[in-house]
């Protein structure tokens, strides 16, 4: 009890230096670059109390957390990140509008330099105007991002391309669950909602590739409700990261009792009308640290080393780096989960993918032989998505047509 006391006080140790860090620096850009906004008691008033309310909140969550209030946990669980999420939007977009305001200033100086002239009181207006919206629109996005994160899962039908795909796996539906996180987001009701919609579909195979639950209490209650999709070809999960940061010893323990199977360095075998199938689960490198690549050739080798030469190779690997060892060993379809798109997203895509394309964020990847599909996610730790809806998506396997 004293050292779960302990780690909630440093928890909110941490959130309030964070939190009151972000608001100084937010309020000094205001007053620095925005003189005239800072002046008003509507811009000024609600700067300065941004910072203390989301002090408050994280208080607030942590004495719920520690007294099992829910409806505490819930309020601060939701109001802290969203205050957040505002601070750092801000951040972002303070700078890009003080960088209009001083253009102003720099541009009247020089004009009264040359010919004693100002900008026009229209012009002067409309470019105030194009400063605010950077604030206005950062704002607002950050709003509508974590206001979609709230929304329901969704259960997209994807077309999935295999180079030499066996004709008896030909619109082969399986059903791919990823990044539950279990907790303060996504609970149990809402997995109940998403299994319901999952099971119209009628899958063939259900894979869950990782970080299923931040709140092991109720873990075995999930597992249930998954086990209810009963695929004719069976459920099968693998591990992430979040497995290993709550406890993978109790993980593991909950596994031995649970309906379905973990695979972590194993594989098994499935026959699918005289098909042979393969199915291996990865293990995961538990780390966030730059570079773990040899780690997951080592697993994916462990895993899927000995498979038989004719079978069709199915990988479950939590994390997207492992494609680029996958499509060396010729394996033929990857299932991975873990970056949760980046969470923000356009057209399909993480808009962080121009900036790490070998990190593999978001939809369906081809090289070689091989094919990968990487979770958008159930659920997050932190509740804001823009572009990036909480998704089970049903995979069809179907023949590539080769040119």
């Amino acid at each position: 009890m004293q050292d779960k006391l302990m780690r909630l006080v440093n928890l909110v140790i941490a959130a309030s230096a964070l939190i009151s860090a972000l608001g100084i620096i937010n309020i000094l850009l205001l007053w620095g670059l925005h003189p005239a906004w800072w002046k008003l008691k509507s811009v000024r008033i609600p700067a300065i109390l941004l910072p203390i309310i989301s002090i408050g909140s994280a208080t607030i969550w942590a004495l719920g957390h520690l007294k099992g209030w829910h409806p505490l946990t819930q309020i601060g669980a939701i109001v802290t990140p969203a205050l957040f999420i505002i601070e750092i939007s801000l951040l972002i977009s303070l700078p890009f509008s003080g960088t209009v305001h001083s253009i102003i200033r720099v541009i009247d100086y020089f004009k009264r330099r040359s010919d004693g002239m100002q900008f026009s009181g229209g012009r002067r207006r409309f470019v105030k105007l194009a400063a605010a919206v950077f604030p206005a629109a950062a704002v607002s996005s950050s709003l509508a991002g974590v206001a979609d994160s709230y929304a329901p899962i969704q259960i997209p039908t994807r077309k999935i391309p295999i180079s030499f795909l066996p004709t008896q796996l030909e619109g082969f539906k399986i059903a791919h669950l990823s990044d539950l996180h279990l907790g303060y987001y996504v609970n149990l009701d809402n997995l109940q909602e998403a299994v319901e919609k999952i099971k119209t579909h009628q899958p063939d195979l259900a894979l869950v590739t990782g970080d299923i639950s931040d709140d092991l209490n109720i873990l075995p209650e999930a597992l249930k409700i998954i086990s209810t999709l009963s695929p004719r070809f069976g459920t099968y999960a693998s591990v992430g990261n979040h497995e290993y940061y709550r406890g993978i010893m109790e993980v593991m323990k909950i596994f031995k009792t649970a309906p379905f199977p973990m695979l972590i360095n194993q594989h098994i075998n499935i026959n699918v009308g005289g098909a042979k199938v393969t199915l291996g689960g990865a293990d995961d490198p538990r780390t966030l640290r730059r570079d773990y690549t040899q780690f997951l050739e080592n697993t994916i080798e462990h895993t899927l080393g000995e498979a038989p030469a004719d079978s069709f190779k199915l990988l479950m690997c939590h994390r997207p780096e492992g494609f680029n060892y996958s499509v060396q060993k010729g394996i033929d379809l990857v299932l991975s989960g873990h970056t949760h798109g980046g969470q923000v997203g356009l057209g399909g895509r993480s808009v962080f993918e121009p900036l790490f394309p070998e990190k593999y964020l978001w939809g369906t990847y081809h090289r070689g032989k091989t094919t990968m599909y990487t979770s958008g996610g159930m659920g997050h730790w932190l509740p804001f998505r823009l572009g990036v809806p909480a998704e089970a998506p049903i995979l069809i396997l179907e023949k590539e047509i080769l040119a």
